[in-house]
């Protein structure tokens, strides 16, 4: 697995992957049948308390990963991606 964030692409440790909540990839703008796809995600999301809590766990790790990787980046050192901002 690969982490995309504003300062590039980073492998996911095998490790960290198996901690990650498991959430549908959120639908692209310009993919094909994305109003579908939209409404797919959205039913997903609103059909379980727990649903949204996993969502908002992935959201607020990419997020952390992501100001992580920048620092890292503007300290010049690697970047290793990591659980933090999974709890």
């Amino acid at each position: 697995m690969i982490l995309s964030t504003s300062s590039g692409d980073f492998p996911i440790p095998p490790d960290v992957a198996s901690r990650l909540p498991q959430v549908p990839a959120l639908p692209e703008p310009d993919e094909p049948n994305y109003s579908r796809r939209a409404r797919e995600f959205t039913d997903w999301l609103e059909s379980s308390p727990e649903h949204a809590v996993r969502f908002e766990r992935l959201r607020r790790w990419h997020l952390v990963q992501d100001e992580l990787a920048r620092k890292a980046a503007s300290e010049g050192r690697p970047f290793f991606v990591t659980d933090d901002g999974l709890d």
